[in-house]
C-alpha cells in the first residue's frame, strides 16, 4: 500500500513521532495554564509505531512490551469538516476493533498508547479543519482518543502545513487536554542547507517530545556529489554525508529546544547501493541508485529465512555507529552494500542517548523487525529494551539457520549460515541428525548424500547450548524450471516476470564472464515477482543465460531471449 508508506520531509514537520508520560486522567475534563506547558517524560522512550497495513508482519498478541515504552498505532485522518475517518487503514470495523485492541494490551504491559493523526497525503484537510472547524476538531480528537482508550496524540501535519497554524493547533489542544501526551515528529538536519524553524520551536513548548525521522529517506542520497551513507547514522556528518542523528540534535538543542523533549529515530528496514557500491563513503555517481526501505525491504526480510544477512559480510562503521554488509555477490536488489539496524547500533544508540540525556528513540515501524523465523523473533526489541530502557539487561540468545528448509541435488554442497543474536558469541556447533545424510564441516559446509532422500542439519549456539536451530535438506535430481516472460520499453529498460511465486532472486552473464543482479522491481496482484533492470542490452537482443533462486534454495539457469529494440531519439523502443 504505496499510498500509505509515509513520504518525509527533510526540513518541516513531518511523519511520526512519539511519546512521554501521563498520568492516565480523562484530558477532556482538566485544565492547565501556559506556564505548565507540557508533559515532559523522565527517563528515555522506546515507542514503535505499529501500522495496520503491516498487521500480518507482527500481530498484536506477538509484541515484546518489555522494549517497548509506548506504542502508536496508525492512524486517524482528518476531513475538510472537522470530523475524523476513523478507519486506521484497514476499514471501518475491524480497524477501531484492533486499535481498542492494541490500547488494552499496551495498558495491560504498563505502557502508554498514542493515537496517531495524519500522515501523507492528509494536510490539506487537516489545514481546512483547523482553518474552519477548529474547536470541534480539536474535540473530535480528543474524543477518539478516549473512545478508543488512549493517552495522548501524535501530531503528524506532513503536508500543506501553516505554521502560524499549527501553533494554535498545539496550543489549544495543549489547553483542551492538559494531562494528554502530545508528540510530534520532524526531520534531521542536513548540514549543506538546513535550519532551524523558530515557529517549530514555538510549536514544541506545547508538545512532549519532538522525534526525528533519522532515517532514509531524509539521511541518504545517490547521484553527483553524494557518497554512500547509512540508513540511520549516529555521527559522522560531512558535507557528502550531511546528516547525522548527533549533529542534528544538537542543532536543535542550540535553537531552543529542550534535551529532554528530543528524541532520534531508526526505520526497521533496510537499504542498499546498487551499481557497485560495496561499503559507506564511496561515490555514487553514474547511475548508483538506492533501494529498498520502507516496508520492501523490513529487517524480518533480512534477517529471516534466506535474507542476506551473513555474519562474515558484517562490518562497523565506527565513525557513523553503524552497521553494514559487504558482500561478495549481490543479493536480490542488485547490492553488495547494505545498511540496517542490528543490536549493536541499537544499543549504541540508547548509550548515546543516555549519556547526553536526550529524550529516547522512535521506531518506524515495529511491525518490520518481527523476524518469525528466529528462535527470539524479537531480538531486536532486546537491544531496545538494553540499550535506553535497562542497560544491566541480560539479552536471550537467539539462533535460526538463515537457508531454512532447502533443495538441493544429490553429492552437493551448500554453505550454510546461521544468525546467532542475543550474544557477542558468534561460534556454534554443525551437526546431521538423520542417518546417512551426507557430512557438514565445523564451519557449516554441507555435503548432501549420494541418494535422494530428506536430511536434517542441526546449529547448536556454544554461548547458549539450549538453543538449537534445525532445518531439513530434500535431496533430489528433479530440475526446477520457472517460466518468464520478457518485455522491453527501451535500450536500458528490461523488465522480466517470473511465472512462479517462489522465485526471489535473478541475475544474467555478461560476455565479459561476469554475472549482473536484477533488482525485484515489483510484486503484482498474483503474487508473482517481477524484476527489471537498466542494462544496455544490444539493440539487436541476444540469447543470455540467466540464474533464478527461488525461496527454499532452488536454483536455475535459462536462456532467456532479450527482444529486438528499434530506438527513437529518446532510448524507447518502437
Amino acid at each position: 500500500m504505496k499510498e500509505i508508506i509515509f513520504l518525509f520531509i527533510i526540513s518541516l514537520l513531518i511523519m511520526l513521532g512519539s511519546n512521554g508520560c501521563s498520568n492516565g486522567d480523562n484530558p477532556s475534563t482538566q485544565q492547565q495554564s501556559e506556564t505548565n506547558i507540557s508533559n515532559t517524560a523522565s527517563g528515555t522512550w522506546v515507542t514503535g509505531y505499529y501500522v495496520m497495513y503491516e498487521r500480518d508482519m507482527l500481530p498484536p498478541e506477538e509484541i515484546d512490551w518489555s522494549g517497548l515504552t509506548h506504542i502508536v498505532v496508525a492512524r486517524v485522518l482528518a476531513n475538510s469538516d472537522g470530523t475524523l475517518n476513523t478507519n486506521f487503514d484497514y476499514d471501518p470495523t475491524n480497524g477501531p476493533a484492533l486499535a481498542k485492541d492494541i490500547a488494552v494490551r499496551a495498558h495491560t504491559a504498563g505502557k502508554k498508547a498514542i493515537l496517531m493523526l495524519g500522515g501523507a497525503g492528509n494536510g490539506v484537510q487537516i489545514r481546512d479543519a483547523l482553518t474552519n472547524h477548529r474547536t470541534q476538531f480539536i474535540s473530535n480528537l480528543i474524543s477518539a482518543m478516549n473512545t478508543y482508550g488512549y493517552d495522548g496524540l501524535d501530531l503528524d501535519w506532513e503536508d500543506n502545513i501553516d505554521m502560524d497554524l499549527f501553533i494554535l493547533f498545539a496550543k489549544e489542544l495543549r489547553q483542551a487536554a492538559p494531562n494528554a501526551i502530545l508528540t510530534l515528529p520532524g526531520g534531521p538536519l542536513n548540514i549543506n542547507y538546513d535550519t532551524v524553524d523558530p515557529k517549530l520551536v514555538e510549536v514544541i513548548q506545547y508538545i512532549d517530545q519532538f522525534n526525528l525521522m533519522s532515517y532514509y529517506p531524509t539521511t541518504s542520497w545517490s547521484g553527483s556529489g553524494w557518497y554512500s551513507w547509512h540508513n540511520s547514522p549516529l555521527s559522522g556528518v560531512k558535507p557528502t554525508t550531511p546528516v547525522s542523528i548527533d549533529d542534528s540534535l544538537d542543532r536543535y538543542v542550540k535553537a531552543g529546544v529542550p534535551k529532554e523533549k528530543l528524541g532520534m529515530g531508526v526505520g526497521f528496514y533496510t537499504i542498499c547501493y546498487n551499481g557497485g557500491i560495496t561499503a559507506p563513503n564511496q561515490s555514487t555517481e553514474n547511475g548508483v541508485s538506492i533501494v529498498g526501505g520502507d516496508h520492501e525491504y523490513p529487517l524480518s526480510e533480512l534477517f529471516g529465512t534466506n535474507g542476506a544477512y551473513d555474519e562474515t559480510s558484517r562490518f562497523w562503521d565506527n565513525d557513523a555507529k553503524a552497521s553494514y554488509l559487504s558482500l561478495s555477490q549481490s543479493e536480490r536488489h542488485g547490492c553488495r552494500y547494505v545498511s540496517f539496524e542490528d543490536e549493536e547500533s541499537l544499543i549504541a544508540k540508547g548509550d548515546f542517548t543516555r549519556n547526553n540525556k536526550y529524550g529516547g528513540i522512535i521506531i518506524w515501524t515495529i511491525n518490520q523487525g518481527h523476524v518469525r523465523s528466529h528462535s527470539q523473533p524479537n531480538f531486536l526489541f532486546q537491544a531496545l529494551r538494553k540499550g535506553f530502557i535497562e542497560p544491566n539487561f541480560q539479552r536471550k540468545v537467539g539462533i535460526s539457520i538463515m537457508q531454512g528448509n532447502s533443495w538441493l541435488k544429490t553429492s552437493s554442497t551448500m554453505q550454510l549460515r546461521a544468525l546467532i543474536t542475543g550474544t557477542s558469541n558468534k561460534s556454534l556447533i554443525w551437526s546431521i541428525t538423520t542417518p546417512n545424510c551426507g557430512s557438514i564441516t565445523a564451519n557449516g559446509l554441507y555435503t548432501a548424500p549420494a541418494t535422494e532422500k530428506t536430511c536434517s542439519v542441526r546449529a547448536v549456539s556454544t554461548a547458549d547450548s539450549t538453543q538449537i536451530a534445525d532445518a531439513n535438506m530434500t535431496i533430489t535430481n528433479v530440475e526446477w524450471t520457472p517460466q518468464f516472460d520478457i518485455s522491453r520499453t527501451g535500450t536500458h529498460w528490461v523488465e522480466i516476470a517470473a511465472k512462479d511465486k517462489d522465485v526471489i532472486s535473478l541475475s544474467f552473464d555478461l560476455t565479459d564472464g561476469t554475472t549482473q543482479a536484477i533488482s525485484l522491481n515489483y510484486t503484482d496482484y498474483l503474487g508473482y515477482p517481477h524484476f527489471a533492470t537498466n542494462f544496455g542490452f544490444p539493440t539487436g537482443g541476444g540469447t543470455y543465460t540467466f540464474h533464478a533462486k527461488s525461496a527454499n534454495n532452488r536454483s536455475a539457469n535459462i536462456n532467456l531471449n532479450i527482444p529486438v529494440c528499434s530506438p527513437n531519439s529518446e532510448g524507447i523502443c518502437q
